[in-house]
């Protein structure tokens, strides 16, 4: 029995062997540095991946072009209504001032588009939040899944902050006021998507630090919100005793809304990242 097992183990290593040596048939069969009676191995060393960033993806660069034609387009569209809007913008509104304002069907898509284009901006900035907290290359997950759902996301909360505003305004204003707020919303979202802009593709192309990028877009939404504090003052409470009804509007409408959707991106991209 001993035999017949050294005779198995040895058929069992020739045929090994044999598997292992016809790697090695072919052009090379006769270089002198082939050594045939060495097991066949993979030369070289593990490499780790490069870290995932925003200016190596492709998809986030052609994303920003087509933002970058949107926002032109808008503008040329747009221009001197925004201008008529920035020297009207303290006035006190007046009750018919919108009446023979009628905005045309390219005004309204350019206020659409830049909706969109603010939608981008707010998935990639959630992109490098999620870049900076979580290493994103050591997971499965794909960060052009991660950046759709940003996307989708940030497009759902400005379709439902809207109606959800003209639903309440519908009920607590007259429809001249209506009109006013809409036009001011408007204004403020296409002044806010041409001052993120520019800092979006300086964060993202030339290296600004995620700290000092986070600043700068607070500070632009804080100014941002401080003159929607004061139209909305104007337009719907011009009484000084009108306060607690500014703030639970702002807040129920404007604010929570947006912390909401922060917070509730966060928890899907750990759950999407860490457990997964």
């Amino acid at each position: 029995m001993e035999e017949i097992m050294v005779l198995d183990t040895m058929e069992t290593s020739t045929d090994t062997l044999m598997e292992k040596t016809e790697w090695y048939s072919g052009f090379f069969s006769d270089n002198p540095f082939i050594h045939n009676e060495l097991p066949n191995r993979l030369f070289g060393i593990t490499a780790n991946p490069l870290p995932y960033n925003l200016w190596r993806d492709d998809l986030v660069g052609i994303t920003l072009v087509l933002c970058t034609i949107l926002l032109i387009y808008s503008f040329n569209n747009t221009r001197l209504q925004l201008k008529q809007q920035t020297r009207d913008f303290m006035a006190q509104p007046r009750e018919h001032s919108g009446l023979f304002a009628v905005e045309t069907s390219i005004e309204s898509q350019s206020r659409m588009l830049m909706v969109v284009v603010l939608s981008v901006m707010g998935a990639v900035a959630m992109m490098a939040y999620s870049q900076g907290r979580f290493n994103i290359s050591q997971h499965i997950i794909s960060p052009h899944l991660l950046l759709s759902i940003y996307f989708v996301s940030f497009l759902l909360m400005f379709i439902v902050r809207r109606v959800t505003t003209n639903y309440v305004n519908w009920i607590f204003f007259p429809k001249s006021q209506q009109k006013i707020w809409k036009d001011t919303t408007s204004y403020l979202i296409s002044i806010e998507a041409l001052a993120f802009y520019p800092f979006l593709l300086i964060f993202v192309y030339f290296g600004l630090p995620f700290e000092k990028s986070i600043t700068i877009f607070l500070f632009i939404l804080l100014i941002i919100k401080i003159l929607l504090t004061f139209k909305t003052f104007r337009i719907f409470f011009p009484k000084s005793y009108c306060l607690f009804h500014l703030f639970a509007y702002l807040c129920a409408l404007e604010i929570m809304p947006l912390l909401a959707l922060w917070k509730l991106l966060a928890i899907v991209t750990e759950i999407l990242i860490v457990k997964y």
